[in-house]
């Protein structure tokens, strides 16, 4: 191979170390962005392992703190699925927004001390006054329903109307039912 390389002219000897400078510059480039790929997900695993870490060393304090907050709710105000989706038509009846409202179950979400049940509501073409009230009238059933996302848009031929979206969720003590 050295006597080959050697016995070609001076412009191929030049040509061939340039193709050779050029892919080794070219592995070295990919060599080094694979190298900061690794660098940044071994960042990331740490800082995420760091957290947990965190919220398991705080196991204990998280823990008295659910047995206190879960010793505070009164059983009997939870909500089921059912008492759910009736209170929140209810809800919407006295606000006057019953005929705007379609409502669709999620799936229960199920842990040993708790059942959540979420509901998303669409509000069509409803009044601001009538929204207001509606939602006063729910945020007054706190802690028991809550709301965990709401979007708001006016209705674009008549802004005086809005459409709402709220995914709304209730919790229910597993012994109270």
């Amino acid at each position: 191979m050295k006597a080959w390389f050697i016995s070609r002219p001076a412009r191929e000897k030049l040509l061939m170390l340039a193709f050779m400078i050029g892919a080794a510059v070219f592995w070295l480039s990919d060599l080094t962005e694979r190298g900061g790929v690794v660098t940044t997900d071994v960042r990331e695993t740490r800082t995420v392992l760091g957290q947990q870490a965190r919220w398991l060393q705080e196991k204990d304090r998280i823990e008295q703190a659910a047995a206190a907050a879960v010793a505070d709710l009164d059983g009997s105000r939870t909500f089921n699925s059912l008492r759910l989706s009736a209170e929140l038509s209810t809800l919407a009846r006295d606000a006057g927004i019953d005929q705007n409202l379609r409502s669709e179950a999620q799936p229960t979400q199920q842990t040993a001390q708790f059942a959540v049940h979420t509901v998303q509501l669409t509000l069509n073409r409803v009044a601001w006054e009538n929204l207001l009230g509606f939602y006063d009238a729910l945020s007054q059933r706190a802690p028991y329903i809550s709301i965990e996302r709401f979007t708001l848009e006016s209705v674009r031929n008549n802004p005086a109307e809005l459409t709402a979206r709220l995914l709304v969720s209730s919790v229910e003590i597993a012994d109270a039912s």
